[in-house]
């Protein structure tokens, strides 16, 4: 029988120590084999397998910054600048020159208690001298 070598089935370097498969320690109990990463030192292992544990400890440095900066208090924001005043829309101040320019007093008085939230800025407009 044909047996398939481990490194056949995964060829990738283990996201632990960066070695491949064939490179660990293979223990089988009867419910299929596991493998357990090598402590190796420097000088048994390839250069391919020391860049992809150097790379490895890498991005283990970086997560681990990443956690602090997470950790981290957030700078506080700056404070909402103070809302614009208050002006009604371009079309209500243009039907009150109408209304103001039809001459009627009660139905200027009528139009003006319809929309209390601008009269008092309306009625400024009458003082203005642009008005």
């Amino acid at each position: 029988m044909n047996s398939i070598l481990p490194i056949e089935i995964d060829p990738r370097p283990c996201e632990w120590c960066g070695l491949t498969i064939d490179r660990h320690e293979m223990v089988d109990d009867g419910e299929g084999p596991q493998f357990f990463c090598l402590d190796l030192s420097p000088d048994e292992m390839t250069l391919d397998e020391l860049e992809r544990r150097a790379e490895l400890r890498r991005q283990e440095e970086v997560a681990a910054i990443l956690a602090r900066m997470d950790a981290m208090p957030r700078p506080r924001d700056p404070p909402p600048a103070a809302p614009e005043p208050y002006r009604p829309a371009q079309s209500t101040v243009d039907a009150f020159r109408i209304v103001v320019a039809a001459g009627d007093i009660g139905r200027l008085k009528a139009w003006l208690a319809d929309r209390p939230k601008d009269a008092a800025l309306l009625l400024a407009l009458l003082e203005s001298p642009s008005c």
